[in-house]
């Protein structure tokens, strides 16, 4: 089962998948204003400038495997080109 086969099948996985993407989104936002940059890496207790860098680089990380599972659900032609390629 392919996984466009999947989501035709199951609709609620596609809610869910959406879902996931825009909460992962909001949380990013969310990691990316809270960064106080002035703090650097002086204090490692509580939040510091290093753990919100390291939180933004994960969740888009996250959201472009997302991106990726995306374009392959909605790729036309998955199998590959016949060797040797034929004129037409």
């Amino acid at each position: 089962m392919t996984l466009r086969t999947a989501i035709q099948q199951s609709k609620i996985l596609t809610f869910v998948v959406l879902g996931a993407f825009v909460w992962l989104l909001l949380t990013l936002f969310d990691v990316a204003s809270t960064i106080d940059l002035a703090t650097g890496t002086t204090s490692f207790v509580g939040q510091n400038a290093l753990g919100g860098v390291a939180g933004v680089l994960v969740l888009t990380i996250v959201l472009g495997a997302l991106v990726v599972l995306y374009s392959e659900i909605t790729e036309t032609d998955p199998a590959p080109q016949s060797w040797p390629p034929s004129e037409e």
